[in-house]
């Protein structure tokens, strides 16, 4: 499960005229613990900050869901609603969620929404969507850079249909008869 926390951060950064002035700003990270998160959020704002960082405040978010897409200016946060229906007690309960997305209008952040749960079987409304204070969300697990393979080493592909088993089974035997052959000498 992930958690989420937002980071109340105040650091120093250069304006667009080039002036140096204090920052507020606040940041999501994904983390396990309020340790790691801060931890976390003074190794991003390293890159981006000059001078002193400190975190002013630290605390748990209630997304269930961060919806990010690249175009997306903004972070939005939409509240989504169904009811469930318990069989055992016949009682009907009302689920809410709040999800995080990124969008450049509300108008998108709806849009957005409705087809990250179109395959959802149960109705469910968007009572709510606002712009919200998070600057910028940094998960936990990135997206995977595909790592360069080492000069030594070849790639699966490269082995396609390279040397047929008759060959490997040979060169086997050979090296296992060149070893027997030094340990009688």
């Amino acid at each position: 499960m992930q958690t989420w926390f937002s980071c109340k951060v105040k650091y120093q950064k250069i304006d667009e005229h080039g002036k140096q002035v204090r920052a507020n700003e606040t940041y999501l990270v994904e983390a396990i613990n309020f340790t790691e998160a801060e931890t976390r959020i003074y190794e991003i704002m390293e890159q981006y900050g000059s001078g002193d960082i400190v975190v002013a405040g630290i605390s748990k978010t209630n997304f269930s869901e961060i919806v990010n897409y690249e175009d997306g200016q903004y972070w939005y946060k939409a509240k989504v609603t169904w009811e469930d229906f318990d069989e055992k007690s016949a009682k009907v309960s009302k689920i809410t969620n709040h999800f995080l997305v990124a969008a450049n209008s509300v108008k998108q952040t709806f849009e957005r929404v409705e087809d990250n749960l179109e395959s959802m079987m149960v109705p469910f409304e968007i009572p709510a969507i606002a712009l919200s204070s998070v600057l910028d969300v940094f998960p936990l697990f990135g997206e995977e850079e595909e790592e360069a393979i080492p000069d030594n080493l070849k790639p699966m592909s490269d082995f396609d249909n390279e040397t047929p088993k008759e060959e490997v089974k040979q060169e086997v035997k050979d090296s296992n008869e060149e070893v027997s052959e030094e340990t009688a000498e």
